[in-house]
């Protein structure tokens, strides 16, 4: 003997599939909204990344000059250039 499905059945099935459905369909927006989070993020840290190494790329290219030399000579090694006369002020 055959059990005879009845309509209620069916409309318990199709509640149960759309409810498991759109669990997951707000799972994975959950998921998206974290990963686009996530992706923004390391896209402006990349960039703070890329600023920092144009900055040190400039640093170094400068270091690399006369101009440099000589300014770190004066300012931190306290020498002077042969013919320049030395004045020393008393008050520092």
């Amino acid at each position: 003997m055959r059990r005879r499905v009845k309509p209620r059945f069916w409309g318990f099935m199709i509640g149960i599939t759309l409810i498991v459905f759109l669990a997951s369909f707000a799972v994975m927006r959950i998921r998206y909204g974290y990963g686009a989070q996530r992706l923004a993020q390391a896209i402006s840290e990349r960039d703070a990344l890329a600023a920092e190494a144009d900055a040190l790329g400039d640093q170094l290219e400068y270091a690399q000059t006369d101009e440099y030399v000589i300014r770190v000579a004066r300012d931190e090694l306290n020498m002077i250039m042969p013919g320049e006369i030395r004045y020393v002020n008393g008050t520092r």
